[in-house]
């Protein structure tokens, strides 16, 4: 298996876990009424599918073909399990799915950003999604502002 192979492969995965997270994310989006939350599950599948558009060109300039779609449904279904259930349920329940899904996709760029196999230049590319992923926390710790996962008050579940 060459270098080059191997690096297209990984990326590949990526660039389907990015395009999973941003379809999970247009999905909350299309499951809340509430424009602050809807607004920011926009932002985020945007930021999702620019990092995975660097990725496609990074597979392109080692002669590789792009992932265009994310993986089977049924994966972006399990990733966001309950993604609808938690944006019409508690507060606390977005924001934990949120940053279940965030702590994922971070480990999954962790591990092959330390993928040895990898060419400097694919790990300096992944690096620089990383990046932009970590950056992306401190919008997740703003989300979590106002959705203050400790309130119930907006819970329409929760006992009065």
């Amino acid at each position: 298996m060459s270098a080059n192979s191997h690096d297209i492969k990984v990326l590949n995965s990526l660039i389907e876990d990015l395009i999973d997270c941003a379809d999970g994310y247009r999905g909350a989006s299309d499951q809340t009424n509430d424009p602050r939350y809807s607004q920011w599950f926009e932002r985020r599948a945007a930021e999702r599918l620019d990092i995975a558009e660097a990725l496609k060109q990074e597979v392109r300039d080692r002669g590789g073909t792009p992932e265009d779609n994310g993986s089977i449904l049924a994966k972006a279904s399990r990733a966001f399990n309950g993604f609808t259930q938690a944006v019409l349920g508690s507060q606390k329940s977005v924001f934990e799915m949120v940053q279940n899904a965030e702590a994922k996709l971070k480990g999954q760029f962790e591990n092959a950003r330390n993928d040895q196999k990898l060419s400097a230049t694919t790990r300096e590319t992944i690096r620089r999604g990383l990046d932009q992923i970590i950056a992306a926390e401190s919008d997740l710790a703003a989300l979590s502002d106002y959705l203050d996962p400790h309130d119930q008050s907006a819970d329409p579940h929760a006992p009065n």
